[in-house]
């Protein structure tokens, strides 16, 4: 009988690796090469010309500093109400089970559903504004607050984090059900009281557990385009919805800016990934 080779798990490995990491690959090369003229709609050939258009455009830098803001707000918002509501609904009693349930209920609903669902009660024309004007607590709807299309996204920062929520809320239960109960034992045995418990045990095993998929809800959240297409403003622009813009552009010589921002896009990303990076390797040296 041959002895297996010691190597076949990493080769294994390397090639789960590429499958993944293929069709991202190949995207960023062509959106590298779009970036240089060299592929695409109105490529004229080797140079930088889109580079240098979307680097010197105020939009550009405005745009991606209100997405990075409407991503971080929305998940930070998302992560603290999942981490509250898993710790609501850690009991085993059929009425937290069923809260359990509801709570993740909201995954199935698309996200273009869910912006939707925002506009229709958020607007100034919309289900909240009708409510109040007809409880007399204003004259009109349109005095409702502008909350959708509004230049702080409130509206979008909203319907992201309902959105998010269930999703993040599913990560808490499991991580609270897994590796709660022992630790929050251990500190009551050491004398530790309910707040004190929560400080030095819970929190930080749901912040551990909860950190990688927050990662990728900012991650997700920033380019996604459905929401932002129906709840963000037309000044600055979501860096998904300029992306777009430049991409379908009827000047074809524009369009090759369209992957210069793709790229900017997937630099936000990674930064996100870096920082979650620096974050795990902080927590576990316990600096």
């Amino acid at each position: 009988m041959e002895n297996p080779d010691p190597r076949e798990p990493e080769v294994k490995g390397l090639l789960a690796a590429i499958l993944v990491a293929g069709p991202v690959l190949v995207g960023l090369v062509y959106s590298l090469l779009g970036s240089f003229s060299v592929v695409g709609p109105g490529a004229t050939g080797f140079s930088l010309r889109h580079i240098q258009v979307v680097l010197a455009d105020s939009t550009t830098w405005w745009g991606t500093l209100w997405t990075v803001w409407i991503a971080l707000a929305s998940t930070t918002l998302a992560t603290v109400f999942a981490m509250g509501t898993a710790v609501a609904l850690r009991g085993e009693r059929g009425v937290d089970r069923f809260a359990r349930l509801a709570a993740v209920m909201p995954l199935a609903v698309p996200h273009v559903v869910a912006g939707l669902g925002a506009l229709l009660v958020l607007s100034q024309s919309g289900l909240l504004a009708r409510l109040a004007f007809a409880a007399n607590l204003q004259t009109s709807p349109s005095d409702m607050p502008v909350l959708t299309q509004d230049r702080y996204g409130i509206g979008l920062i909203l319907a992201l984090t309902w959105k998010e929520l269930p999703f993040l809320a599913l990560i808490a239960f499991s991580v609270i059900a897994r590796r709660g109960p022992a630790l929050e034992e251990t500190a009551r045995s050491l004398g530790a009281g309910a707040l004190r418990t929560f400080r030095a045990a819970t929190l930080p095993v749901l912040w551990r557990g909860l950190l990688p998929s927050s990662i990728a809800v900012f991650t997700f959240v920033a380019g996604n385009y459905e929401v932002a297409a129906l709840l963000a403003p037309s000044s600055p622009l979501a860096l998904p919805l300029l992306t777009m813009e430049r991409y379908t552009d009827s000047a074809l010589g524009v369009r090759g800016e369209a992957f210069v921002l793709v790229l900017l896009a997937m630099l936000v990303s990674l930064c996100g990934v870096a920082a979650h990076e620096w974050t795990a390797n902080k927590v576990e040296t316990g600096e």
